[in-house]
C-alpha cells in the first residue's frame, strides 16, 4: 500500500507540475488573439517577462509559507486552488475572447501556476520519489515552453510536418487542467489524515525571498537591458558580472550548500538559453524528454556539479561555433545535449531546505541574460541613416550570432568560481539536526 501511494504521488507531481510550469512559462493561449486588437497582444508581449517573474516569486513565497507550517494537505489543497484559478481562467477566457485583456489574464494565469508549483514542491520535496517526479515535470514544462514544435528546423526536417497543418492550441489544454484537478483531489483526500511534516514554526525564513527577489531583478533588468543594448560589449559585460554576482549572492544567503542549485540553474538558464533550438520539430520532444529523464535520474544517483558546469562550458563553446549552421544534426547534438545537462545537474543538487530547492528550480523559467541577448542578434540593430542625397533610409546592421553563447560562456564560468567559493566557505554537512522543512530523502552534496 505504501509503494502505491508512492507511485500515485509520483504520477500527480509529474503530471501538476507539468500544467502548472506551462502556465507559468508559456503566454495565454494564441487562439484567442484572433479576435482582440494589435494593442493587446502588444501589452501582452511587453509584460510576459513581468508575467514569469511574478509567477516565479508566488512559486517561491508559497513554498517558503506552507513549509513553515509545515502541513502537507494544506500543500496539497494550496496546489488544487492555484489549478482552479487555471481552471476559470482559461474557461472565462474562452467564453469571452474579446472582451478581456490578454495581459491581465496572462499575470493571473502565471501567478496560479507558480502558486500550484510551489505547493506541490512543499508537498512532495521530502520525498525521493515524488520529489522526482516534480522536478521531472518543471522539466517537461520548460522544454515545451522553450521548443515551440514548429514544423522544421533545417536541412531534411523541413517536410516532416506540413505547416498548413499546424494551429495554435490552448497551452495547457483543458482536459490537462480537469485531469490534474482530479489527481489533486485524489492526493488531498488521501493526505487528509497524514501529520504534518515539521512542526508549525512562527518564524518565517526570509533568506529564500530575499535571494529569490533578488535573483528575478537581476534577470530580467539583465534581458530586458540586452535586448535593446545587445551590440555593445561593456553593456554586454555589465549583464553578465550582475548575473554572475547575483547568482553567488543568492546562494551565499542561503544556509549550507543550498546556494549550489541556484549556481547550478543560473549556469543552465544561460547556456540553455543560447544552445537550444528554436524550433525543432514535434516527435523530438518524446526524446528529449527521454534524455532529460535519464540524465536527472543518473544526476540523483551519482552526483557531479562540477563535472556538469564543465560540460556545460563545452557545450557553450559548440553552440558558438555552430552559431550559423543549418544542419539539422548539428543542432539536435546541442539540444539533446542540454537536455540531458540539465536533467543532471537538477539531480545533482539536491538542497535540504524544501524552499531552497522550489527557488533553485524556477529560475529556469525567469528570461535570462542571454535569451535577451540572443532576442537582439535574431532581431539585428536598427540604424537611421541620412545624409543629403538620400532620403532617411532604416538599414539592419546585422550582430555576431556567436555572442549569446560565448556570454553563456562567461556567466558559467562565473557560476564555477561561485561554486568553488561556496564549498570552501560551507562545510558538507549541517553542523546540527535538520532544518525545518528539510528533505529528509534527499542525499547530501557530492562532487566529483
Amino acid at each position: 500500500m505504501r509503494a502505491y501511494k508512492v507511485a500515485a504521488e509520483t504520477i500527480t507531481a509529474l503530471v501538476a507540475a507539468t500544467v502548472a510550469g506551462l502556465s507559468l512559462a508559456m503566454p495565454i493561449d494564441f487562439a484567442w488573439t484572433s479576435q482582440t486588437s494589435a494593442l493587446q497582444l502588444d501589452l501582452l508581449a511587453y509584460s510576459l517577462p513581468r508575467a514569469i517573474a511574478a509567477g516565479a516569486l508566488a512559486a517561491l513565497i508559497t513554498a517558503v509559507l506552507l513549509t513553515t507550517l509545515g502541513s502537507v494537505v494544506a500543500a496539497w489543497i494550496t496546489a488544487l486552488g492555484g489549478m482552479s484559478v487555471l481552471l476559470i481562467n482559461h474557461v472565462f477566457g474562452e467564453s469571452h475572447p474579446s472582451s478581456v485583456s490578454l495581459s491581465t489574464m496572462n499575470f493571473i494565469d502565471s501567478l496560479a501556476g507558480g502558486a500550484a508549483l510551489g505547493a506541490l514542491g512543499a508537498a512532495v520535496l521530502h520525498h525521493r520519489l515524488p520529489a522526482y517526479g516534480w522536478t521531472l515535470g518543471v522539466l517537461t514544462s520548460v522544454l515545451i515552453g522553450s521548443v515551440n514544435p514548429l514544423p522544421h528546423v533545417g536541412g531534411f526536417l523541413n517536410e516532416t510536418v506540413p505547416a498548413a497543418n499546424w494551429h495554435p492550441t490552448d497551452m495547457p489544454p483543458m482536459w490537462m487542467i480537469l485531469v490534474t484537478m482530479a489527481l489533486l483531489t485524489i492526493s488531498a483526500l488521501a493526505n487528509r489524515k497524514r501529520r504534518p511534516v515539521d512542526r508549525p514554526s512562527i518564524e518565517l525564513p526570509m533568506t529564500p525571498i530575499l535571494a529569490g527577489v533578488l535573483l528575478v531583478l537581476v534577470f530580467i533588468f539583465s534581458a530586458e537591458w540586452l535586448s535593446r543594448h545587445g551590440q555593445s560589449l561593456a553593456d554586454i559585460g555589465v549583464a553578465v558580472l550582475a548575473t554572475v554576482g547575483g547568482a553567488i549572492i543568492a546562494a551565499m544567503l542561503l544556509p549550507g550548500r543550498d546556494g549550489g542549485l541556484v549556481l547550478l540553474v543560473v549556469a543552465v538558464s544561460a547556456v540553455g538559453s543560447a544552445a537550444i533550438a528554436a524550433s525543432v520539430p514535434a516527435w523530438t520532444i518524446p526524446l528529449l524528454l527521454i534524455v532529460t529523464a535519464l540524465g536527472l535520474l543518473g544526476g540523483s544517483r551519482k552526483p557531479a556539479p562540477t563535472a556538469c558546469l564543465i560540460a556545460l562550458l563545452g557545450l557553450a563553446v559548440y553552440t558558438a561555433f555552430t552559431s550559423n549552421t543549418e544542419s539539422s544534426l548539428l543542432i539536435m547534438i546541442g539540444t539533446t545535449a542540454l537536455a540531458w545537462i540539465a536533467g543532471y545537474a537538477l539531480g545533482s543538487a539536491t538542497p535540504r531546505f524544501v524552499p531552497n530547492r522550489v527557488l533553485g528550480t524556477v529560475m529556469l523559467f525567469v528570461p535570462s541574460a542571454v535569451l535577451g541577448l540572443r532576442d537582439f542578434v535574431s532581431r539585428g540593430n536598427y540604424v537611421l541613416r541620412e545624409n543629403r542625397d538620400d532620403p532617411l533610409v532604416c538599414t539592419i546592421t546585422p550582430q555576431d550570432s556567436a555572442s549569446p553563447a560565448w556570454a553563456a560562456f562567461a556567466i558559467t564560468i562565473g557560476c564555477l568560481i561561485g561554486w568553488r567559493l561556496l564549498h570552501i566557505s560551507r562545510p558538507a554537512t549541517e553542523p546540527t539536526g535538520a532544518a525545518p522543512g528539510s528533505s529528509p530523502d534527499s542525499d547530501a552534496d557530492s562532487d566529483t
